[in-house]
């Protein structure tokens, strides 16, 4: 089975990774993170809510086999240093985190060193 992972940015807001949230935290950090990528379905709400309000996205397809020791900043951090916004887009309650303390080249660019 697949899931995304979707990194958002707008030239007056900056970068941001896109996280589902997880409302049965507390388990494995695998499941965690596989539980915070979206589903073809959450795409399907998720991706015209932005794109109409001009947002370029950063689309990235996750197996379940390569999730091992991977996490996102959201969960690593709980808003340490990052810039958290909880929105909710058709539905789907979605985290958006961005480091505040990257330099502003590597904060906004879709290649993030985090």
């Amino acid at each position: 089975m697949r899931r995304y992972n979707i990194s958002a940015s707008m030239p007056t807001a900056g970068r941001f990774e896109l996280i589902k949230e997880n409302p049965t935290s507390g388990c494995c950090q695998e499941k965690e993170y596989w539980a915070e990528c979206f589903t073809w379905e959450d795409l399907k709400k998720v991706i015209p809510y932005l794109r109409s309000r001009g947002w370029k996205l950063n689309i990235e397809p996750v197996e379940e086999d390569d999730i091992y020791g991977k996490m996102h900043i959201y969960s690593f951090t709980y808003g340490i240093n990052h810039d958290i916004q909880i929105m909710n887009m058709a539905g789907i309650h979605v985290i958006m985190a961005r480091d505040i303390m990257a330099p502003k080249a590597i904060r906004d660019s879709f290649n993030p060193r985090y």
